[in-house]
């Protein structure tokens, strides 16, 4: 199913395009731009006015003059998101109705008498009273979630719901939306409801008449942080009473949209759920055996779960770590405070069924310092849901945040995806690399390593001119020999088009090709070092790069090694050099077809990689030329080698371009310096078969080859990640 990608319009954050519809037009483009599915505008927030012409909640313009009063807003944007292929949604902020901060006599929590909440709370001198929440200004209150100023009205009260119901109603047989996105279905906090209304409904509820209210529910103490409850003996039956309240709701607006099948009933609620017992909402499914609330009775609280009463859960994943593991980290109280735990949380809670779907959904404030990681959010959230909402406009708009929100599609490579993948390889490096048609075909897309299954795209999402387009690309090898290698993959070459780079994407790349490999049963995985390499680790290493890595869970060498390069013509060092000490104790020439002495020597003496490849390289049908055995004087014992090659073009003929290593001698030999006659008449027949220029790579010895004027033009550093 094709993943869902939503955007949250809040009213006062976003009323410059709302009222003005060439800008609205223009933000809208860039919503589906980037690939917005459907798009949640608010029409009734927490102030209690609507943005739209309604007989019964009061007009935004009287609250707000800079809007018209009697304009259907709602009308003027649901048609642009329609025209551009959007669907449209309405967000109801429910359960509140008016704002303290900014008071107006037509709120409804102020203007209905009875509407708005009581609360609970001690004065400054600790006495202990009931206030409704329009006047609780000094109040001291325990486990409220909102202090926005919000004035939130009482769920229990009937005449509440009976006038949200109204509202729903209204809108949808009016405007018939794709949807009604319900918010802030819930009470503020411990602190409500402790009305007379909801004393008495909780009493029918429990059966209780003998309690003393609200001492009974809970007390509140002074500590040296502030305020918190102690329960009291009906303090678990009070939170399964509020619980019922919300869930009795959920099943009337669920009854009341059933006369329009084609409206999607959409429920916003907090990812933590752990601590929703203090809001009074239980958005799990009744099949769900947590063990959250103790404090419940455990069948009263299965009853209260309404996660089945609604098609779509927006779960707020408002958390600025990512991962799991960035939680923990940071010593955060529990894995589900990172958009990673959330997701895991929710599915947990209510998903599992083909309804709820759930789509998490982020605040884009919180990532202000890094907005990179927007990009690292939203794949998590596509990965772990249908989908994910993003609140709100005002920040895409106003921080330019765009680029960063691009919901990309990772998949795994195709043939078809050929051309590009080359065309992002060869741009992504210096030709100093020679990521070139003819590398790319040898060392990858021909390489019998290369798996295009575990390899992946980033293709460009949305609906815009590039979408599909390839911007980024995890080259994988795996290992063909589980004797030297078990279980080993090699992530070859990495790139991200230069544009998109440093926006989070490349770790999103990384971390689903590093979980495509777990699947697969890979436990380790390295950075270049693959048989045909590109690069034997990390090119031209530096904080940045090495940084990166490590954030990504790999260990770091912290040494470098490197690409050594030299000229062989006019090179007075090799000419210079007195072969004559070692001439009579070896002898060094071309591999004859002495398979056999040449493979003995390097099971015993560098047994494991250099074996494999000297084997597999003479079954490929290496030239005899470019291999070249140490003998002693009776040619009776291979006592070193060395491996030499030829570049050739495309036509089969040679470059000029060559290479040296591996190279290596017998123990017995070492420390008499025969190693360095051994490379010196490498260097030598590498001369005689046209090589000018040569490479010698994945080495730290610097002073060894230096001594024929080699010298470092690559450098790289090493590092693998266990899985």
């Amino acid at each position: 199913m094709e993943k869902r990608f939503a955007v949250w319009v809040e009213i006062s954050a976003n009323k410059e395009w709302i009222l003005d519809l060439a800008k609205f037009q223009s933000v809208m483009e860039k919503c589906r731009e980037i690939g917005t599915t459907e798009v949640i505008l608010s029409v009734k927030d927490t102030t209690g006015f609507a943005l739209y012409p309604s007989a019964i909640a009061p007009h935004y313009a009287k609250y707000d003059s800079a809007f018209l009063p009697e304009k259907d807003y709602v009308e003027q944007c649901f048609s642009v998101i329609k025209s551009m292929g959007m669907k449209c949604f309405a967000a109801f902020d429910t359960f509140a109705g008016g704002n303290k901060e900014n008071p107006h006599p037509e709120m409804p929590a102020i203007a209905r008498e009875g509407f708005a909440c009581t609360v609970y709370g001690l004065e400054k001198d600790g006495k202990a009273v009931l206030r409704e929440s329009a006047s609780v200004g000094g109040l001291h209150t325990v486990g409220s979630i909102d202090d926005f100023g919000e004035i939130f009205l009482n769920p229990a009260k009937k005449e509440v719901r009976d006038y949200t119901l109204s509202l729903l109603r209204e809108f949808v047989e009016h405007y018939h939306p794709d949807g009604i996105v319900l918010d802030r279905v819930r009470y503020v906090g411990l602190s409500t409801d402790f009305s007379e209304e909801s004393r008495k409904q909780w009493e029918e509820y429990s059966a209780i008449k003998d309690e003393k209210w609200p001492e009974d529910i809970y007390t509140i103490e002074k500590t040296a942080e502030g305020y918190r409850e102690k329960a009291g003996k009906y303090f678990g039956s009070f939170l399964s009473f509020r619980m019922q309240i919300i869930h009795d709701f959920m099943q009337e607006v669920r009854q009341l949209l059933s006369a329009y099948p084609e409206v999607e009933f959409c429920d916003y609620t907090g990812s933590w759920y752990p601590l929703y017992d203090r809001v009074g909402a239980n958005w799990a499914l009744p099949s769900y055996e947590g063990n959250e609330f103790p404090r419940c009775e455990r069948e009263k609280l299965r009853k209260t779960a309404y996660a089945e009463e609604i098609d779509t859960l927006f779960s707020g994943c408002y958390y600025e770590e990512v991962t799991i593991l960035e939680a923990r980290e940071k010593k955060r109280p529990a894995d589900w405070y990172s958009v990673e735990g959330a997701a895991e949380l929710a599915k947990k809670v209510a998903g599992g069924r083909e309804t709820p779907r759930i789509i998490d959904s982020l605040f884009l404030d919180q990532y202000r310092k890094n907005p990179r990681k927007i990009a690292e959010a939203i794949a998590m959230c596509m990965a772990h849901s249908d989908g994910c909402m993003l609140f709100d406009l005002s920040y895409l708009v106003k921080e330019n945040w765009w680029e960063y929100a691009y919901p990309m599609e990772y998949v795994s490579f195709h043939r078809a995806d050929r051309d590009s993948v080359s065309e992002l390889l060869k741009a992504s490096f210096f030709p100093e690399y020679g990521i070139n048609d003819e590398k790319l075909e040898s060392h990858l897309f021909s390489d019998r390593e290369f798996s295009p299954e575990c390899s992946l795209c980033m293709k460009k999402g949305g609906k815009g001119k590039d979408a599909g387009r390839v911007l980024g690309f995890s080259a994988v090898k795996l290992s063909q020999n589980q004797n030297l290698y078990p279980d080993t993959a090699w992530l070859s070459i990495f790139a991200v088009e230069e544009a998109y780079r440093n926006r989070g994407y490349g770790t999103v790349l990384l971390q689903k090709t590093a979980a495509v490999l777990q699947k697969r049963g890979i436990r380790k995985l390295f950075v270049g070092q693959d048989f045909a390499n590109f690069f034997s680790g990390i090119p031209a290493p530096d904080e940045k790069k090495c940084g990166f890595f490590t954030r990504l869970g790999f260990t770091v060498n912290t040494e470098d090694h490197y690409d050594l390069e030299g000229k062989l013509q006019c090179n007075d060092k090799i000419e210079e050099f007195d072969s004559s000490p070692w001439e009579k104790q070896c002898t060094a020439e071309v591999y004859h077809g002495e398979k056999e002495a040449l493979l003995r020597f390097l099971h015993e003496e560098f047994p494991g990689r250099w074996a494999f490849e000297a084997e597999d390289a003479l079954e490929k049908g290496k030239a005899s030329e470019e291999v070249l055995l140490l003998w002693n004087p009776e040619r009776t014992e291979v006592l070193g080698y060395c491996m030499l090659s030829a570049a050739r073009d495309g036509n089969g003929t040679k470059t000029g371009y060559g290479g040296l290593g591996p190279i290596g001698i017998a123990k017995k030999i070492r420390g008499r310096h025969v190693g360095d006659y051994l490379l010196h008449e490498g260097l030598v027949q590498l001369r005689k078969i046209g090589v000018e220029t040569v490479n010698i790579d994945w080495t730290i010895l610097k002073d060894f080859y230096g001594q024929f004027g080699f010298v470092p033009a690559r450098t790289y550093r090493g590092a693998y990640k266990n899985l």
